[in-house]
């Protein structure tokens, strides 16, 4: 087993203040510890600021942060595969990087060639992950299964020894099986390194026999204290519930309770005793808060669109497409230009009232015979057709 400090958190943060935008918080006055072979589930409403979190915890937002106190791993500017930091989050979406536009996992390409450096540097790690996930180094990534490409992701992902993983609801796509297995995998993991797991989810098969501590973002936007589950009251009560009140699943219970009552207590519909003073239940009240946030990666695209934002590739691009932009602008005034001449060539032989008829039929074939009509379009064509029908009107002295 790896020697850890049993006694040093893996993160400490002490009174963190983060907005995207200035004078509105997305999360305040947050506080969190996190000590060794911890399995945590974060809990909160759509938009509370989970992913947000998330995304701090592993250095992708690291700008507008205040704080007394931030540690993750000894360090306070941690990074997804640096200093034992493993982040499973991000959009699945294509990134555009450099001029050209690529998704790397469906790419016509093996899982074995996927980061190969790493894999061969991580033999050991990379085969026990194939067993655990049920992988296939020879797929070729374009032919894969979303859930596949998640398989080949995660491998990738936990190729180095970590000692914090960080989840952003990112094993939806696994099936039951392999999600059990994952998650059996990061506990092992966890216990061997002394490692700790944030796994923020809606979804809740396999977290009351994995997870040992739960958080809750509230819809104020302050984080809760780290309650482990074995003495976290509301959970045990959810547990101690029988007959037809037993919880089948007691974590969605427990979660599905604290949520409604976050939002009784921040709505106006209810009295003091909870109950609701209107018509409208507390399930459509929630609909009808949710209807009116913002959409949840609004923060996220507006950064890729930005030059200064993290995507790789992201300012040559858009210096490349404002070149290719400037290029084609110069390139029409240049044909536009051209046709303008050569329109102004034609009108000055037909409009010469010094030559005869056959002689501007003579130059009109020249002209053409050089290719001076390219340039102009279909109309000004058809009028060298029609000087054309006029030749055959003209007769020459030999047939005289």
């Amino acid at each position: 087993m790896a020697h850890f400090d049993a006694e040093k958190p893996i993160v400490n943060i002490k009174n963190l203040n983060f907005s995207y935008d200035k004078g509105k918080p997305n999360l305040t006055g947050l506080n969190c510890v996190i000590p060794p072979n911890s399995k945590v589930i974060l809990v909160g409403a759509n938009g509370a600021g989970k992913s947000t979190l998330l995304r701090i915890l592993t250095g992708v937002i690291f700008m507008n942060l205040e704080y007394d106190e931030f540690d993750i791993n000894g360090s306070q500017r941690p990074n997804d595969q640096a200093n034992g930091v493993a982040y499973l989050g991000g959009a699945w979406k294509r990134r555009r990087t450099g001029f050209d536009g690529i998704c790397p996992y469906t790419m016509d390409i093996a899982a074995r060639d996927m980061m190969a450096k790493w894999q061969e540097e991580n033999k050991e790690r990379r085969d026990e992950l194939v067993k655990v996930l049920g992988i296939n180094l020879d797929w070729r990534m374009h032919e894969c299964s979303d859930g596949q490409r998640k398989k080949v992701r995660i491998m990738i992902k936990l190729l180095r020894p970590f000692r914090l993983c960080v989840i952003d609801e990112f094993a939806s796509d696994l099936d039951i099986f392999s999600r059990k297995r994952l998650f059996e995998y990061l506990s092992d993991q966890c216990e061997i390194f002394g490692a700790s797991v944030v796994y923020a989810t809606h979804i809740f098969d396999h977290a009351d026999a994995w997870a040992t501590h739960i958080a809750f973002i509230g819809l104020d936007k302050v984080l809760s204290p780290l309650h482990a589950l074995e003495t976290y009251a509301p959970y045990q009560e959810v547990l101690s519930r029988t007959g037809k009140d037993r919880a089948m699943c007691p974590m969605y219970v427990l979660v599905h309770e604290e949520l409604e009552r976050q939002y009784r207590a921040a709505a106006d519909l209810f009295t003091e005793d909870q109950q609701c003073a209107t018509d409208v239940s507390v399930t459509d009240y929630i609909m009808a808060t949710q209807r009116r946030e913002a959409a949840g990666d609004a923060h996220e695209v507006a950064r890729e669109r930005d030059a200064a934002g993290y995507v790789a590739g992201r300012l040559a691009r858009e210096l490349a497409i404002a070149s290719m932009g400037e290029e084609r602008r110069e390139e029409g005034l240049a044909k536009r230009h051209a046709s303008e001449q050569a329109q102004a060539a034609v009108r000055a032989v037909v409009e010469d009232k010094t030559v005869s008829l056959a002689d501007k039929v003579a130059k009109l074939r020249a002209m053409e015979a050089s290719h001076a009509l390219d340039p102009i379009g279909d109309s000004m064509h058809a009028l060298a057709a029609a000087i054309k029908l006029a030749e055959a009107t003209v007769v020459s002295p030999a047939e005289l």
